[in-house]
């Protein structure tokens, strides 16, 4: 039984390709320290910030990728039907 959900898959693909180009356009998690910022309090609350603010981006990075790849999933699975979607299914059980 097939049913069409009228989804446009080039959509998907075009905002996997959007949230792939939005993680190239960052170029680095990083922020550079400042070389003397004055106060040691200063230096020190700068490279704590520094660090937090990797992580986090780091993270969001991450997520991004994930979610990128799922819109991709997403696509391939709308265009080749319930088949696709059954096996999709079937993956993620016997993968966990």
């Amino acid at each position: 039984m097939s049913q069409d959900y009228e989804i446009d898959t080039d959509v998907l693909r075009a905002m996997a390709t959007k949230a792939r180009r939005t993680v190239v356009d960052l170029r680095s998690s990083e922020i550079t320290e400042p070389g003397d910022a004055g106060h040691e309090w200063v230096v020190t609350a700068a490279a704590e910030f520094s660090a937090a603010w990797a992580k986090g981006l780091t993270a969001r990075v991450t997520d991004t990728g994930d979610f990128a790849e799922r819109l991709d999933t997403t696509a391939r699975v709308f265009d080749e039907g319930t088949d696709a979607a059954k096996t999709e299914v079937d993956a993620m059980i016997w993968d966990q």
